[in-house]
């Protein structure tokens, strides 16, 4: 099994490919699949091989902007065939009860400006605000398969917990129905600042006024300043204890994140996930493994943002690889808390922490003596080169 995760600046998107299944999680940005997606699929298609799975997390630009703009090139499947699409739109969360009626404007009049994000640029170009150019609505278009596995249903784990194909495993942790139930009720909470109507009917302009709706959703501004400074050597023991405030945003809530298991391996996908949630998919999988689950490798959830990766979290999950997506230049990520709960605990094998980027942040713990001392190693990918794992 080979891992390719590929830089998407402060997004996520990586390719898994096994014997049997090509499987690639997020999309990143528009240039994220320019440079470095669309190559790959070619080199698969071009060896006879499709793509499996496509797996969207969220709904949230910095991993869905560059799976866009593959849905829009590919179409019927000029670029490459897509088996099965993941993904949770408006029509799979359409049934949950929320309880929110309310009458205003029309929703068929809410101006949708949904723009791709390019994510070269700290401005981030605009390249495109055309009606009905959101995910669900290009998949319908196409006509593209998504969620067979869960039979159209919603992907959470009280639909389907686990899923098998040919020679891997999925065990889901999140999202749950009630984090899928913030979801619609963040959206139709914002239709009613908006003036606008509680439209009941599913039709596809509710798939463009949903995720245009969640786009717009921003982290919340943390408690307490972050220390970016490259020259004070972080206090690990300190930072390690420093309290933990989960993260309320719906779309993170949302987001898919599982265990793929592929002969003996086991990899955690956190996506931006909840770490309360993955803790209860967790228990549900794994009710009578030894803690700390082993992993033999973990994407560290949110591009490392403390968060998202909590002390019970840590109490469950560990491992000799984690995994850091993020070029450093949004929200601060990753957070000195997070690499400091990873690493302070003791154990008796090194901890290599990989980031798809080289960053400025992580200069002082690339300190020797740090290393030496909790136990660990920064590994940094440079000239943009991918970060790759083979299983």
């Amino acid at each position: 099994m080979k891992i390719t995760f590929f830089p998407a600046m402060n997004g996520d998107s990586f390719l898994i490919e096994t014997k049997k299944n090509n499987i690639l999680v997020d999309g990143g940005y528009v240039s994220t699949y320019n440079k470095y997606i669309r190559p790959r699929l070619d080199m698969l298609k071009n060896n006879g091989k499709k793509l499996d799975y496509l797996i969207v997390t969220h709904i949230d630009e910095d991993h869905i902007s560059g799976v866009i703009k593959l849905i829009e090139e590919n179409k019927e499947g000029q670029i490459i065939e897509i088996g099965d699409v993941w993904h949770n739109s408006y029509a799979h969360v359409a049934e949950l009860k929320d309880g929110l009626v309310f009458k205003g404007k029309p929703l068929k009049t809410l101006p949708i400006n949904y723009s791709l994000k390019d994510g070269i640029t700290v401005t981030e170009k605009d390249i495109s605000a055309v009606q009905g150019s959101t995910l669900a609505s290009l998949l319908l278009r196409y006509k593209i398969p998504s969620n067979k596995n869960f039979n159209g249903n919603r992907i959470s784990v009280d639909t389907t917990k686990r899923i098998c194909s040919n020679d891997v495993c999925f065990n889901i942790l999140s999202p749950s129905k009630e984090k899928l139930l913030d979801l619609k009720t963040y959206w139709k909470k914002e239709l009613y600042k908006k003036g606008y109507s509680s439209d009941a009917d599913l039709t596809d302009f509710n798939e463009d006024a949903f995720e245009f709706i969640l786009s717009l959703e921003r982290e919340k501004k943390k408690l307490l300043k972050k220390n970016v400074s490259t020259s004070i050597v972080p206090d690990i023991a300190k930072l390690s204890v420093e309290g933990f405030l989960e993260d309320n945003t719906a779309t993170n809530g949302s987001s898919i994140a599982f265990v793929l298991e592929h002969n003996g391996f086991r990899i955690l996908l956190l996506g931006d996930s909840h770490p309360s949630q993955v803790v209860e998919g967790l228990k549900l999988h794994y009710p009578q493994e030894k803690l700390p689950i082993k992993f033999n490798l973990i994407k560290v959830s949110h591009h490392g943002s403390k968060n998202n990766t909590s002390p019970e979290l840590l109490e469950y999950i560990d491992s000799e690889n984690f995994v850091f997506s993020t070029n450093g230049l949004s929200h601060g990520h990753p957070d000195g808390q997070t690499i400091a709960r990873i690493v302070h605990r003791p154990v008796d094998f090194k901890r290599k922490l990989y980031f798809n980027y080289a960053l400025a942040s992580n200069i002082p713990y690339r300190e020797a003596s740090m290393g030496e001392k909790y136990n660990y190693e920064i590994v940094e990918s440079l000239d943009g080169a991918p970060t790759e794992f083979i299983f």
